[in-house]
């Protein structure tokens, strides 16, 4: 009896996140349905539960859209002693092709449970006045001035520039590659980044298209634009920028010639010319922030900052909790911005503070907002002061330090119940005191012991007939808080486990290699892919090489160039494999046995 007694009670606490994982609640919505080819969506997903840790979204593949993750919100609440909270993930949809689109389910998986959203249907429509990107430039236009087209204007080529070559460290410099063509081109054409280091960088969507007139001849651009943010001082080199592109050209056919027409049937009046073009590297010398005027707690924001502080109520009861938010504000590295410090404050509990991160890019600067909260409990009660909260920047327009603040925030503190007293009465502060409770009560013994206070007193007196209830009291309650621990930081849990997941796919891929070739292909690329976004804590549907690279970078600064271009071969070489399976390969290792040797790399470079 005594054991089923102790086993329902163990039980009885098994965490409430896998009661409660029906509770998630997932949303998607788009800013518009129809969208013209130069445009962009605006993919918002809100994801809600009774916990402050709320799992990551997961997006579908999106083969016609390049996707950007723009900024994410963080709103909690707590009412009458229960938590809640939501998360709103934005992000920046550029359509890459005319045509009907569909944004598939977002899904959010926690406790075993998975939620999704239903799918979005788009429709992507060519650009008001101007060709398709990707399907030729509109007729070269005579030069309004009439002036003759340069002789030495090329038909096709490649540009890149900065706005800024001598920067501060962490001022945004701006990246533009211009890619000019004034010949029919012959698809889509293929876009290479170049190669970033020592830079933080951030993508300015959408890409622009137009005409434009350069040395007196017509051309149809494209440009893309990057902000970088240099993470040190002295020289950093941007790389070339290459673009791979099938242009039009004539191809003369003798009509009195034998095989004229099947030299006509077979290619046609119009030839196929591979070229391949590069922009000129560029050079940054980015300066040193002056130590002269540093402030103390001044943690490496540029830019143009303003703080402010808000709190949700002014006259809480003594242990009652007060939401206090701090945001940040203005132009530069949003996120780059370090944990707020907040002054002492010995008359309240502080609890820990969450932090969330909004992005804009307007008018290609990268500006935004980062909102701190923090849970406020006043121990004692009386007239209480949240002291100014100050924040340091480096303003490079004015090339000096700037301390921003708040205004100090008062309350007034009613006197709590007995229980809220008694909670916060081990740590309160000399100050006003409250009456717990009054005289003194006695204990006395009955002297008729009942039948039941008999039987308790013999399950006492049993010596180590307890010790196994109390062994599988202990074992359930290990349990419960590693599960615990599990259901509260879902992405550590994504991180630990991360290589287990891959490994599983690899050997699901050594199954699978003979029978079914394809699918064992896709298991290597998910492998990949997705041990990456677990590491990284990036969705695996969003990645891409870029983004990849970028991110290990931040992440893993033990990884080097030569890990750097083995990542680069391996997701390339998957990408082959998967699309193109038919292609001729050069001899080497096996892909899957390449792919085991570069987890083992990362998951010693790779930290948390």
């Amino acid at each position: 009896m005594t054991t089923s007694l102790l086993l329902a009670a163990a039980l009885s606490l098994l965490p409430a996140p896998l009661r409660a994982a029906a509770d998630i609640m997932i949303r998607a919505g788009v800013d518009k349905t129809s969208v013209a080819l130069n445009d962009q969506i605006v993919l918002e997903v809100s994801v809600a539960g009774p916990s402050t840790s709320m799992p990551e979204p997961k997006l579908p593949s999106l083969p016609n859209f390049s996707v950007y993750s723009s900024a994410n919100s963080h709103n909690i609440s707590f009412i009458n002693g229960k938590v809640s909270s939501s998360i709103v993930y934005t992000y920046v949809l550029v359509p890459r092709f005319v045509g009907k689109a569909v944004i598939g389910p977002v899904a959010v998986t926690t406790g075993g449970t998975t939620v999704q959203t239903d799918p979005i249907e788009i429709e992507v429509v060519p650009p008001a006045g101007t060709r398709v990107p990707g399907q030729g430039p509109a007729s070269p236009r005579p030069s309004p001035s009439g002036a003759r087209p340069s002789p030495g204007a090329p038909d096709i080529f490649v540009m890149a520039d900065v706005d800024k070559k001598k920067p501060f460290v962490n001022e945004q410099v701006t990246l533009s590659v211009k890619f000019f063509t004034s010949v029919q081109l012959l698809g889509n054409p293929q876009y290479d980044t170049p190669k970033i280091s020592g830079f933080l960088a951030e993508d300015l969507p959408p890409e622009r298209h137009g005409n434009i007139e350069h040395h007196g001849r017509s051309y149809y651009y494209s440009e893309i634009k990057t902000a970088l943010f240099p993470a040190s001082a002295g020289k950093h080199v941007v790389g070339p920028a290459t673009v791979r592109a099938q242009i039009q050209r004539d191809v003369t056919i003798d009509p009195y010639a034998p095989d004229f027409f099947q030299r006509f049937f077979s290619q046609g009046l119009v030839g196929a010319e591979d070229k391949v073009l590069s922009s000129e590297p560029v050079e940054i010398r980015a300066d040193p922030l002056p130590s002269e005027g540093k402030p103390p707690d001044f943690t490496g924001a540029v830019g143009r900052f303003s703080v402010s502080a808000a709190i949700d109520r002014t006259e809480p009861k003594a242990g009652e909790a007060v939401n206090l938010t701090v945001t940040v504000q203005g132009t530069g590295n949003i996120k780059a911005l370090g944990d707020l410090k907040l002054p002492d404050m010995p008359s309240f509990r502080v609890y820990d503070t969450v932090s969330s991160l909004s992005l804009d890019r307007t008018k290609d600067v990268v500006n935004g907002s980062k909102v701190f909260k923090t849970v406020l409990v006043p121990k004692v009660s009386g007239p209480l002061t949240i002291p100014s909260i100050t924040f340091s920047y480096f303003d490079p327009s004015k090339r000096q330090y700037v301390q921003a603040s708040t205004p100090a925030l008062r309350l007034k503190v009613g006197e709590g119940d007995a229980a809220a007293s008694a909670a916060v009465a081990a740590s309160a502060p000399a100050g006003r005191l409250s009456a717990v409770s009054e005289d003194i009560r006695y204990l006395k013994l009955n002297a008729e012991s009942s039948a039941l206070s008999r039987l308790l007193e013999a399950v006492a007196s049993a010596g180590n007939a307890h010790t196994a209830p109390f062994l599988l009291f202990a074992a359930v309650l290990s349990m419960t808080m590693y599960q615990e621990r599990e259901a509260s930081d879902p992405k550590g849990k994504r991180f630990r486990g991360a290589l287990k997941a891959a490994r599983k796919r690899l050997t699901q891929a050594a199954a699978l290699k003979a029978e079914d070739p394809k699918r064992a292909s896709s298991l290597l690329s998910e492998a990949l892919t997705h041990y990456l976004g677990d590491k990284l804590d990036a969705p695996a549907s969003g990645l891409t090489l870029r983004r990849v690279i970028d991110l290990l970078a931040a992440k893993a600064p033990g990884l080097g160039s030569r890990e750097h271009d083995e990542v680069r071969e391996m997701w390339e070489e998957l990408d082959l494999l998967r699309f193109a399976p038919s292609a001729p390969r050069g001899k080497g290792a096996d892909p899957a046995e390449k792919l085991a040797s570069l987890l083992k790399i990362l998951e010693k470079a790779v930290r948390r």
